[in-house]
């Protein structure tokens, strides 16, 4: 093991993990009782329908069928239930709600403004009001002959209205697959995506926080991992630098217990070695932390399935549902970007799906924390996108 290495695990050893957001309004849905919902999980639990009588999904399973596909089955009902069922709107809801259903659902999120129902995405890029999505004119680059003027998001940390961490709304709409040609419209008119991630790029000296995260997710979406650039400050930096400055800074004190550090490493990891570049030095390291943190979710796993209420720290329970949620769901989150294809079938991972829909399910009509309910989704998501596209005879051993 080499000295890096060494000392990560001794930086990580004694934490018991390793080295990885929920506003005042939440994300509603016809309400029919706010009194507090605990719940032990034991199986199916029902839905609660428009007269607030329990129903029970149905699941047609055919004998051909395996346990996998009815998983898959009960995935895909709980996100089209929870797509249809809340709606955020531009009266109600701040951009740090709505962007976090864009997280979970990409293009395919809607949302409800003055004029009707918009695609989400469509709405904000357009220059749909909405509170607290700010973007504005940034510097301008010379790019292949042209003068590309730069986008820059507005950060309004803690107020979970506006942007929490720098870069956050960009590395969201990754799930939206912009292309650099799509246009951005700000207080200094249209601008592209081009310019936004060039943007972030050059400011990178500015992320006084040192948190990459969101940073690292966005360019990922739109740079190869071998990519190099210089910033404002005439320093060079990369993205093995940025996973690097990730990697060493991995902690319980990260937001959301480390799992959004997790899943922006594990995303470079899967990215890199698909390009078929050698998972060597930071990377290796990049790789073991990932596979340690995939590790001690599985062993903090609680009997019902769900994930530790200390996320990779300590095994922990919470009879607090909006709680567990949010842990649990952080964790499956990071687990459907990180594990193998053969991983997302196993049955371990399968009863940690079935336990975020029997808790969604159980909530139906409880109005939820938005960081909670779409990073649970977001999880679900690209669980289901996996398990979707990848048949199940034909596995590979890297993940997506």
């Amino acid at each position: 093991m080499s000295i890096i290495r060494q000392a990560i695990v001794r930086q990580i050893a004694p934490l018991g993990l390793l080295p990885l957001v929920i506003l005042m309004i939440g994300c509603p849905t016809s309400r029919v009782d706010d009194s507090a919902v605990t719940l032990i999980a034991t199986g199916v639990l029902p839905r609660i329908d428009d007269s607030g009588d329990a129903i029970h999904p149905v699941l047609t399973v055919t004998a051909d069928q395996s346990a996998t596909d009815a998983v898959h089955l009960r995935v895909n009902e709980t996100l089209k239930t929870n797509l249809q069922g809340r709606r955020l709107a531009t009266e109600v809801n701040a951009a740090w709600q709505v962007m976090h259903g864009v997280l979970a659902y990409g293009r395919d999120f809607s949302l409800t403004t003055a004029s009707g129902p918009q695609p989400a995405v469509t709405y904000i890029l357009g220059g749909g009001p909405i509170k607290g999505f700010l973007l504005r004119g940034g510097d301008k680059f010379e790019i292949d002959g042209r003068t590309v003027r730069g986008v820059v998001a507005e950060l309004e940390p803690g107020q979970k209205i506006g942007q929490g961490h720098r870069d956050q709304w960009v590395a969201y709409m990754a799930r939206c697959e912009l292309k650099p040609s799509d246009v951005v419209s700000t207080t200094d008119g249209p601008l592209t995506v081009e310019g936004w991630i060039r943007q972030i790029e050059w400011d990178v000296p500015r992320n006084f926080e040192g948190e990459y995260s969101w940073t690292l997710t966005a360019l990922l979406a739109h740079r190869p991992t071998t990519h190099r650039w210089k910033s404002r400050d005439g320093s060079e930096y990369s993205i093995e630098s940025l996973l690097e400055s990730e990697v060493g800074q991995l902690s319980p004190t990260s937001a959301c217990g480390g799992s959004h550090r997790l899943c922006a490493i594990a995303s470079a990891v899967n990215r890199h070695r698909n390009a078929g570049q050698p998972i060597t030095g930071v990377w290796a390291d990049a790789e073991m932390v990932v596979e340690m943190a995939i590790e001690q979710s599985r062993d903090f796993q609680n009997a019902d399935g769900s994930f530790s209420s200390h996320y990779f720290e300590r095994p922990g329970w919470s009879p607090d549902l909006v709680a567990m949620l949010g842990t649990s769901g952080h964790v499956f989150e990071f687990l459907a970007v990180a594990g193998s294809d053969e991983m997302l079938r196993e049955p371990w991972m399968e009863k940690a799906a079935l336990s975020l829909c029997e808790v969604l399910e159980r909530t139906a009509h409880i109005d939820l924390e938005c960081g909670a309910l779409y990073h649970a989704l977001s999880g679900l998501s690209i669980y289901e996108q996996r398990i979707r596209e990848t048949p199940q005879t034909a596995f590979t051993p890297t993940g997506s």
